[in-house]
């Protein structure tokens, strides 16, 4: 039977932790950099680039259905490695590859769209490997509720730094020298994924004996537990909803601030400083501010932070009191990835806890299957992110502007002249409009998608820190006795709700 309590040792914690580094400055790389490339560094008529984004949502689309398949396959590997650490491997050396290859094969035209097409679908099953079964270890690590919140705080405190280094760097290092500044870029940033996972399968310890033997799982199984278990649905859609709120500002963010700034990278690394510092005070505040208040308080503070920070950067240069200004934007999201960090830490213990709720009802734990749930909603928020900033992109007028800025940038391979003067002759051109279109995609588009992720929690998901007690309490149980089977008690403590 599962040891619930299992003690985590200090060196699989940190080790482990400090691993998403590099698997979130390789994602960070492609997941916000690629369009931008593309976009800027790339000469594709409209059609060409329309096709191009459709490629992007087939894929994601794809990738979606294809983690459950891939958590499927995790949970019924064995080897001596165990069941992880086998695929965290092959996805980081596969992925790494495939990075290098989307920044130094740079065919033309419709040939770009094809050779995309192909790269692009084999980078998003690949980081499904590695993805799916590296999260889907922090659960065999411990269920310990204390430790799982501080190992989830570190998990995302390395994870952010890993990305907010990329986030910060490339837009100062790349603009008016993308071409070559993108390859040396991917090829550091795949040495790093590489050598951050072979950390993992050196120095951390599996618990492999955090459920009883259970038959092999089918892809079938995923939507049996979904049926069953409505918690882990109503988690995965707020997951869904989080990532796509912040998946359209960071994809629209860095064209946006070329516009309002001008072509040269400084306003947006200025802006993701601020991005990196909200992020990792609200995940370093986060262990502090639930000794003191429950999710619930911690949720409710969090929505209203974010709102906050929405209106002042939309109403930046429209009232007096707030300046148009890169530290009138820095503000605002100084304050919205503060509390987004807090609300992304409350949902990833919301949807762990579904592992043990799992358990709790049926008596199986399904680690990799639960887990590839996460990714899923991931690839289906970008999926979504991407035909609609796609769309703006095109509908705006301001795809065939960056177009010709995509040409400087060919032309300045291996000449490295300042093009800045002439990007911003073409920047210039942006209409009122066209600004005010982009302002409100990153600003009051996720604001209502953070209300609606409040919403759906605060009425839906019912395993608070009381009612995750009562189903840690009857696992230990069953553990004394097997034969001792109880679901009842957690409905009383939760008011009479079901699943």
């Amino acid at each position: 039977m599962a040891n619930t309590q299992r003690p985590l040792d200090n060196i699989s914690k940190w080790v482990f932790s400090s691993s998403g580094i590099g698997r979130d400055a390789a994602y960070t790389l492609i997941s916000l950099f690629l369009l931008v490339y593309i976009q800027f560094t790339v000469t594709l008529s409209v059609a060409q680039f329309s096709a191009l984004s459709v490629i992007i949502v087939l894929c994601r689309v794809w990738d979606a259905v294809n983690d459950p398949m891939m958590g499927t396959i995790i949970e019924n590997t064995k080897s001596k490695y165990g069941k992880f650490k086998p695929w965290i491997i092959i996805g980081a050396f596969t992925n790494s590859f495939i990075i290098v290859a989307l920044f130094w094969f740079r065919p033309e035209g419709w040939a770009f769209v094809a050779f995309f097409g192909v790269a692009y679908l084999l980078w998003g099953m690949t980081f499904t490997i590695n993805d799916i079964s590296w999260w889907s270890m922090i659960p065999a690590l411990t269920s310990d509720a204390k430790t799982r919140d501080q190992l989830m705080t570190l998990v995302s405190f390395f994870a952010n730094a890993g990305a907010f280094v990329v986030a910060g760097l490339v837009p100062v290092f790349t603009t008016g020298n993308a071409v070559e500044a993108y390859r040396v870029t991917g090829l550091l940033v795949a040495l790093g994924f590489v050598l951050c996972q072979c950390a993992v399968l050196l120095f951390v310890s599996e618990n492999r004996d955090t459920a009883p033997n259970k038959e092999k799982m089918r892809f079938s199984d995923m939507f049996r537990i979904l049926s069953k278990n409505k918690q882990l649905l109503w988690s995965v859609m707020s997951v869904f909803l989080l990532y796509l709120l912040g998946a359209i500002i960071n994809s629209l963010g860095m064209t946006f601030f070329y516009f309002e700034f001008g072509y040269d990278g400084a306003a947006m690394s200025t802006f993701i400083i601020f991005y990196a510092i909200g992020s990792l005070l609200g995940t370093i505040v986060y262990p502090f501010l639930t000794r003191k208040f429950n999710r619930a308080q911690l949720l409710r503070g969090a929505i209203y932070m974010m709102t906050l920070g929405y209106l002042i950067m939309f109403l930046t240069g429209y009232l007096p009191f707030i300046p148009h200004s890169i530290w009138s934007f820095s503000a605002g999201g100084l304050v919205i990835f503060t509390a987004q960090a807090v609300m992304y830490l409350i949902i990833l213990v919301q949807l762990t806890n579904t592992i043990e709720y799992e358990q709790y009802l049926t008596g199986n734990r399904n680690e990799a299957i639960l887990f590839s749930l996460r990714p899923l909603t991931a690839k289906a928020s970008g999926a979504v992110q991407q035909g609609l900033v796609s769309l703006i992109l095109i509908v705006s007028g301001i795809y065939s502007l960056s177009n010709r800025i995509a040409t400087l940038e060919q032309q300045n391979v291996g000449v490295n002249v300042d093009i800045s003067g002439a990007a911003n002759v073409i920047i210039d051109q942006a209409t009122p409009a066209m600004l005010l279109m982009l302002r409100a995609g990153i600003t009051l588009v996720p604001m209502v998608l953070a209300w609606i992720t409040y919403l759906l929690i605060k009425k839906k998901y019912f395993i608070n820190e009381e009612t995750y007690e009562v189903i840690l309490k009857e696992l230990k149980m069953r553990e004394d006795d097997p034969h001792h089977f109880d679901t009842s008690a957690i409905y009383k403590v939760a008011g009479g709700l079901k699943n």
